[in-house]
């Protein structure tokens, strides 16, 4: 099982296309900041409401640290295209992963990539179960994650709203062994 005491993520994670490799300071670039101000690149998610500058990246990247957590870019060619996030509840043996993949990076398997990837490393760790969410509208994550083996878990209906209308919030899971 990954180290409960660590401050960041403990290694690198090798996938078939992508790197997942700890989110650092000199990640927190003017093409990063970009992509959260990107308004149809973040329209699936709560950000879109939060105003993003390098103080507001540097505090949720400091965030993360001492917490066990993990927060990750993803590099596709030694080029970052995505960040991924892990939330673990040890006390539960969960795991709830987010990710988020900018423009260039998208339609190339990248996400699925790194969330497979991902995946299977915490299962194979001792997480006993494995979660993550998106809007149902969000039909580019729901395939990832189906697609990587998560099974339905839940759903908000009408939980939030995009462009007015509400939307349900799926949730899915995946449990070890």
């Amino acid at each position: 099982m990954h180290d409960q005491h660590s401050n960041t993520a403990p290694r690198e994670w090798h996938g078939n296309k992508v790197n997942l490799r700890p989110f650092g300071p000199a990640n927190i670039t003017p093409a990063y900041l970009g992509w959260l101000g990107d308004r149809q690149l973040m329209r699936y998610s709560n950000q879109r409401f939060r105003h993003h500058d390098i103080a507001s990246c540097q505090a949720y990247l400091a965030s993360f640290e001492g917490s066990g957590n993990f927060f990750l870019a993803i590099y596709h060619e030694q080029r970052m295209v995505g960040t991924m996030t892990v939330y673990h509840n040890r006390q539960h043996g969960t795991a709830d992963i987010g990710l988020l993949i900018g423009p260039e990076g998208q339609g190339l398997g990248l996400g699925r990539d790194a969330w497979g990837t991902m995946l299977d490393d915490l299962l194979a760790s001792g997480v006993r179960k494995v979660t993550g969410g998106t809007l149902r509208c969000n039909a580019a994550m729901v395939r990832i994650m189906q697609a990587c083996g998560m099974q339905p878990d839940g759903v908000r209906v009408g939980q939030e709203l995009v462009d007015g209308e509400p939307q349900d919030v799926l949730y899915f899971a995946r449990f070890a062994g």
